[in-house]
């Protein structure tokens, strides 16, 4: 059997792997410094949930990568509200984010949101997280500062989408 070094090598995009990593460093950066302006003990936090989205949103083209962001943004605006709601009325507990997590679930189910709004609980989860590691953070502000970071992440991610069809469409041309 002749191996073949064309097709081993055929999936690998070093263009792709730049513009993760490329995606990487900008949306830990921005997350960051949106967060440590504001919040201090949450910016890591934040720069995680900014990088998250970016690999998240980052596709082969633009299209799947403006899709993936407006589920993105959209998944981290509704749990970031359910959060904030939850944050409202009652104090974090392992118990009442479990219960606040199904009721999101099925509120996701009864909206028809891709994936049952995977999204919106992981941002609800983080949400509740942080108020669980700095209480001083009001939940307005944790919600906003996560919206934010996912959202930010989602831009480069689109950015960069972008970037690389550009770059693709004058490589074969």
């Amino acid at each position: 059997m002749k191996l073949n070094v064309k097709r081993i090598f055929h999936p690998v995009s070093p263009l792709m792997a730049t513009a993760k990593g490329v995606a990487v460093l900008l949306s830990y950066l921005v997350g960051a410094y949106l967060t440590g302006h504001f919040h201090v003990e949450s910016r890591w936090m934040g720069s995680m949930l900014a990088v998250i989205s970016a690999i998240v949103v980052l596709q082969e083209d633009v299209k799947t990568s403006i899709h993936q962001g407006g589920l993105r943004v959209f998944g981290t605006f509704i749990g970031a509200v359910i959060a904030y709601v939850y944050l409202l009325l009652f104090p974090f507990s392992l118990l009442g984010m479990i219960a606040t997590v199904f009721l999101l679930d099925i509120l996701c189910m009864l909206l028809g949101i891709p994936d049952n709004g995977k999204m919106a609980t992981i941002t609800l989860v983080i949400i509740l997280l942080i108020s669980k590691m700095s209480p001083s953070i009001s939940p307005f502000v944790n919600g906003v500062l996560r919206f934010s970071e996912a959202t930010v992440g989602a831009l480069i991610g689109i950015a960069l989408a972008w970037g690389v069809e550009l770059i693709k469409k004058k490589i074969n041309h």
